[in-house]
C-alpha cells in the first residue's frame, strides 16, 4: 500500500505452501519446551547484552516491501546503519510478495535460522505467535524501557497486534480504509457529503447518483477486508470467541447474524440492482472505473492515494470509512505490516534488532517513511512535527487518513480477528460473496455457506497446532 501503485491484500496462499505449513505447525504443536521455539517464550535481553558484545553485532530483517516502499524503507536501515557503526549492522531482504515471504519464513523453523526481525504482514498474526519463535515486544520493552516507547504508538496500530493481553509485535506501516468520492458527481446527484458518515447514508446516496445521473454509485475491490469492515464498523467481532484475542481460539466467524448481516446484504442488494459494479479481486476493476468517472464512490485503501495523484481528472477526496454501529465502539480495522523479534537470535542480536524497531517507529522515520510511502505514520509524536504539519495542510487525504487512525476507539471488535486459518476463511468469504453480488445465489446462502468454511478451516488449523 504505497504511493505509487496500489498493493493489494494477498488472501490465498499457494498449495505449495499451504502443505509446508501445514507441516511446520504440527513440528512446532510437538515440540518440547524450550528457548529455541515450540514452548515457552525466553526471557527478554537487557541493554547489556549488547554492550558486552565485542565487535560489530550483525542483525537481519526480512520483508515483502517491493517497489517505492521497499527504497524508503532500505533508506531508514542504511541511515540506521550510518549512525551505528561499528555497533549494529542490519542486512534487509526483500523476500518476495507475502506468501512468498512466509514461505521462506516458515522453512527457517526448523533449523532456527530466523531472521532477526521479521516485518510480517498483518495477517500472519496468528501464525507468528503460534510457532512460537517470536519474543513479545511487551518483553521487551519492560526489560528496555525508553527504546520503544509503546505508549507514543497509535492505539488502534498496538491494538491490532495485542493478542491475548500481550504486546506481541511493533507495528511498522499501517493503513486504513476510506470512502472515497468523486465530487462532481455527488455534486450532480446533490448529494452532501456529510451524509455519507454512516453505511446507510452511503448506500441510499449510491442509489440517488444512479437514478439522477445515471452512474454507477458505488464499488469495492472484491477482497474480504472490506466485508471484515463491515462487521467491525458496526461493532461486532468478526469472529468468536473475542476475535480469537483473550486466550481462547477463533472458531467460527459472524458475518450471517446480527448487524453484520445486514450491511453485506445491504450492499449485495446494490450489486445486485446494478447501482454497484464489480470490483474485481485485485481492485483492478474498482479502481479503473473510478478514474474514469465511471462511479461515484469506491471504499479501498488510503494506500490507493498515490495512484489517484496521476490520471484522475476531476475532483475526488477521501472521507472517513462509513459506520453503522456505536461511536464509541465501531470502526474500522487496520492493515500493514509488524516487526517481530527472533527468540532463536542471541540476546546480543536481540538488543540490537529491538534499537532497530525503536528507529523505525520513532516519530523522526515515521514521518520519512510516510511522505516517500503514503502509509501512515504511527507514531503519535510525529504530528508536531512543523514538517508534518505542512504536510497534512497540503495533503488533505493524508489528513483524513490520520484522523481516522487516530480517531478508531480501541475494541476487541476493531481489532480484527486473529486467526491462522484466515486465509482460507478470507478466500471462501469472498467466493461466495461473490456468488451472492452476481445474483447465482442468495446472500443467505452464501454467508450461511461461508460461516461453515470458516468454521471447518479454524478446526483444521487448531488441529495442526494441537490445540
Amino acid at each position: 500500500m504505497h504511493s505509487t501503485r496500489p498493493t493489494m491484500r494477498t488472501r490465498v496462499l499457494p498449495a505449495a505452501f499451504a502443505a509446508t505449513l501445514a507441516v511446520a505447525l504440527a513440528a512446532c504443536g510437538q515440540s518440547s519446551t524450550s528457548s529455541s521455539g515450540g514452548g515457552a517464550t525466553p526471557s527478554a535481553p537487557s541493554a547489556s547484552a549488547l554492550t558486552e558484545a565485542t565487535g560489530t553485532t550483525d542483525i537481519t530483517v526480512w520483508h515483502g516491501l517491493g517497489a517505492a516502499n521497499g527504497v524508503a524503507f532500505t533508506k531508514l536501515i542504511d541511515q540506521f546503519n550510518q549512525t551505528n557503526t561499528d555497533r549494529i549492522h542490519v542486512t534487509a531482504t526483500y523476500q518476495g510478495v507475502y506468501a512468498d515471504l512466509l514461505a521462506k519464513y516458515t522453512a527457517t523453523l526448523r533449523d532456527n535460522s530466523a531472521p532477526t526481525v521479521m516485518l510480517a504482514g498483518d495477517i500472519a498474526t496468528a501464525y507468528m505467535i503460534d510457532v512460537h519463535h517470536s519474543l513479545p515486544a511487551a518483553q521487551m520493552a519492560k526489560a528496555n524501557p525508553g527504546d520503544v516507547p509503546l505508549a507514543d504508538l497509535a492505539p488502534a496500530a498496538l491494538n491490532y497486534y495485542s493478542v491475548n493481553g500481550v504486546q506481541q509485535a511493533v507495528p511498522m506501516n499501517v493503513s486504513t480504509p476510506m470512502l472515497w468520492v468523486n465530487r462532481d458527481l455527488l455534486g450532480q446527484a446533490g448529494v452532501d457529503p456529510a451524509s455519507l458518515r454512516t453505511l446507510d447514508g452511503v448506500l441510499a446516496a449510491a442509489t440517488t447518483v444512479k437514478q439522477k445521473t445515471g452512474t454507477a454509485g458505488f464499488t469495492m475491490q472484491d477482497d474480504d477486508w472490506y466485508i471484515e469492515q463491515l462487521v467491525a464498523t458496526a461493532g461486532q467481532q468478526f469472529c468468536t470467541p473475542g476475535n480469537g484475542r483473550t486466550g481462547q481460539p477463533a472458531t467460527a466467524i459472524t458475518i450471517n447474524n446480527g448487524l453484520a448481516k445486514e450491511n453485506i446484504t445491504k450492499v449485495a442488494d446494490l450489486y445486485r440492482s446494478g447501482v454497484a459494479v464489480d470490483g474485481a479481486p485485485d481492485g483492478s476493476a474498482a479502481i479503473a472505473a473510478f478514474q474514469a468517472g465511471k462511479v461515484a464512490m469506491m471504499l479501498y485503501s488510503s494506500g490507493i492515494a498515490g495512484t489517484l495523484k496521476t490520471g484522475t481528472p476531476f475532483a475526488y477526496q477521501s472521507l472517513p470509512f462509513p459506520t453503522s454501529g456505536p461511536a464509541g465502539s465501531s470502526g474500522p480495522v487496520i492493515g500493514g505490516s509488524a516487526l517481530w523479534l527472533s527468540s532463536t537470535a542471541t540476546p546480543a542480536q536481540q538488543v540490537a534488532g529491538w534499537k532497530l524497531e525503536a528507529y523505525l517507529t520513532s516519530a523522526a522515520a515515521q514521518e520519512q517513511f510516510s511522505h516517500a510511502t503514503g502509509y501512515i505514520p504511527i507514531n503519535k509524536k510525529t504530528a508536531d512535527s512543523p514538517t508534518q504539519k505542512t504536510f497534512l495542510a497540503d495533503n488533505p487525504n493524508a489528513k483524513a487518513f490520520a484522523e481516522q487512525l487516530a480517531d478508531t476507539p480501541v475494541t476487541t471488535a476493531t481489532s480484527g480477528c486473529v486467526s491462522g486459518a484466515m486465509t482460507k476463511i478470507k478466500a471462501a468469504d469472498i467466493s461466495e460473496l461473490q456468488a451472492a453480488f452476481a445474483g447465482q445465489k442468495t446472500v443467505d446462502a452464501a454467508l450461511d455457506t461461508a460461516t461453515t468454511q470458516a468454521a471447518e478451516a479454524m478446526k483444521q488449523y487448531q488441529a495442526q497446532v494441537g490445540h
